[in-house]
């Protein structure tokens, strides 16, 4: 009787290396298939923050800028609300003063030059680098709010920074992206 029991297994472990083989083969497929997809979303990921980064450091440009040259700042501020930038605009409670002709242009002038071209790199291969796949600048800069505190001798501004960041990778064929970032802020000055 143990002659036809030893017989009959022989014939179960073909059959059962192939289920071994057969579930091997879908565990192998369904690791390189999750890899590749979290590859690619690291590769997205990566390229959001890359560009991200860049929109921020327009902000950071913007806002070194606005630090540097406060009064420049606030002049311009005020003249683009329409109001007379020597005059200003007094917080003690008096009767405001009626806004004339809006004018954004030195704002505009005051805002432009933030942006990567004009950085001076040390190297003229490093700049053709940036240059060709990121790319950032500050689209805009309104003013929301600007006042004299007669006082303390302070000015404060109220401004909204919105800055684009722009940058193509070609790894993992992502593509062109382009991300925009906004950000209000407080600048408070010396009169």
């Amino acid at each position: 009787m143990s002659k036809y029991l030893v017989e009959s297994r022989k014939g179960i472990a073909v059959p059962v290396v192939l289920l071994i083989v057969l579930c091997v083969m879908v565990m192998s497929i369904t690791v390189v298939h999750f890899r590749k997809q979290s590859k690619q979303q690291n590769v997205s990921n990566f390229h959001f923050l890359r560009v991200n980064f860049l929109a921020q450091s327009a902000v950071q440009q913007m806002l070194l800028k606005l630090s540097v040259l406060p009064q420049e700042a606030y002049d311009s501020g005020v003249l683009s609300l329409g109001y007379c930038p020597f005059r200003g605009i007094v917080s003690d409670g008096s009767a405001p003063l009626s806004p004339g002709n809006k004018d954004d242009s030195a704002l505009k002038i005051f805002y432009e030059d933030c942006k990567i071209e004009t950085i001076p790199w040390q190297f003229p291969e490093a700049r053709m680098k940036v240059q060709s796949d990121s790319l950032y600048n500050v689209e805009s800069l309104k003013i929301m709010s600007a006042y004299n505190d007669t006082g303390n001798k302070k000015t404060y501004l109220t401004a909204k920074i919105i800055a684009i960041g722009k940058g193509k990778m070609e790894k993992g064929n992502a593509g062109f992206r382009k991300e925009r970032l906004e950000k209000v802020i407080q600048l408070t000055g010396n009169n």
